[in-house]
């Protein structure tokens, strides 16, 4: 019956007919998505330890960026510190073994070290101190080791970048925010990205596209419609990395570009740090808005859809950068034996 009907109905209604069924499975799908994202998403007010957690470990990083800046500014973060405790407060009465909760102890972590360097500057902490409850203000005193804070890069750490192993490669790159005056050579980017070229994709369609920006002019433009720069001198270079859905061949392959554009990212960061250059991953999650006009000012075509910028830069002599702990690996892995 179908070999029939393929010899009676011309191949242009046929592909009509399932354009119009792709729609509706497109809709429907994506619609579905939505709301399994809605379901789990970490709203604002959930106190679901899983969503305070995910609070947590943002402000954590907010407390880590500030305390990474080289003009360190005394007493910023008063608005993320009014955030803080309650999440921590909550995380404490939801988790019995709080104590021994990674995420908790990271965030202990950065906010001695926030306390510490003040303390030791005789600024007056007397609002931090009335926001949090004694006992919570006690713990983050006598918090102790290297789950959060900051960490120093060194230039000259970075000499023999080319003859790590990809563990030791992996283990030395750290996302930095401040770079040297120094200009970023488009061909050395290049040279990287033809690196990042090896990067798997689905079928080897390589849907990833590299926008190299070096206009000071532009890149101020762009920084503060990205909105994750603020208090950062403008990097010598930015990539934006995007990805072309004509790559794509039917409505299950809607999100597939972020994969694949995820993936050469990471081959990409790794790249430039063998290559010497300073590196910070910058997401592209912007409201319809700041997206548009993103497209607008760098005459993105149609196609293309925003997966991440990365900031680009020489390495300062020494400079400073989030700890960022990351988990143990145990307690991501589930074994489907």
């Amino acid at each position: 019956m179908k070999e029939t009907l393929k010899k009676i109905v011309p191949e242009s209604m046929i592909a009509w007919i399932r354009g119009v069924q792709a729609s509706v499975k497109l809709r429907r799908e994506t619609i579905r998505q939505m709301k399994r994202f809605e379901r789990n998403y970490a709203k604002r007010g959930s106190m679901r330890t899983e969503h305070l957690e995910t609070r947590i470990i943002f402000f954590t990083h907010q407390i880590e960026k500030g305390l990474s800046h080289q003009d360190f500014r005394f007493g910023f973060g008063k608005g993320v510190l009014a955030e803080f405790v309650p999440l921590l407060v909550a995380l404490r009465k939801a988790d019995a073994q709080y104590k021994s909760n990674g995420i908790f102890q990271s965030a202990m972590c950065a906010l001695h070290e926030y306390r510490t360097r003040h303390e030791q500057a005789g600024y007056d902490l007397d609002y931090m101190c009335r926001l949090f409850p004694d006992d919570l203000w006690e713990e983050i005193g006598q918090a102790q080791g290297h789950a959060g804070g900051v960490l120093t890069i060194k230039a000259a750490d970075k000499a023999h970048n080319a003859e790590l192993t990809f563990e030791q490669l992996s283990e030395a790159r750290h996302s930095v925010r401040e770079f040297s005056d120094e200009p970023v050579s488009v061909e050395d980017i290049k040279q990287a990205v033809a690196i990042a070229m090896r990067t798997p994709s689905v079928c080897n369609r390589q849907p990833t596209r590299v926008h190299i920006i070096t206009n000071a002019d532009m890149i101020a433009k762009l920084m503060p419609l990205q909105g994750g720069f603020r208090g950062y001198k403008m990097p010598p270079a930015l990539i934006l990395l995007t990805a072309d859905n004509q790559a794509f061949m039917n409505q299950d392959e809607r999100n597939e570009g972020y994969t694949d554009g995820g993936l050469f990212g990471m081959s990409l960061l790794l790249a430039l740090e063998e290559r010497q250059l300073a590196a910070c991953p910058l997401n592209t999650m912007l409201p319809m808005k700041r997206d548009d006009a993103t497209r607008k000012l760098l005459n993105l075509p149609d196609s293309e859809f925003l997966v991440m910028y990365i900031a680009v830069g020489h390495f300062l002599p020494e400079v400073k950068t989030c700890m960022s702990k990351r988990f143990d690996p145990e307690s991501i892995v589930t074994v489907h034996a």
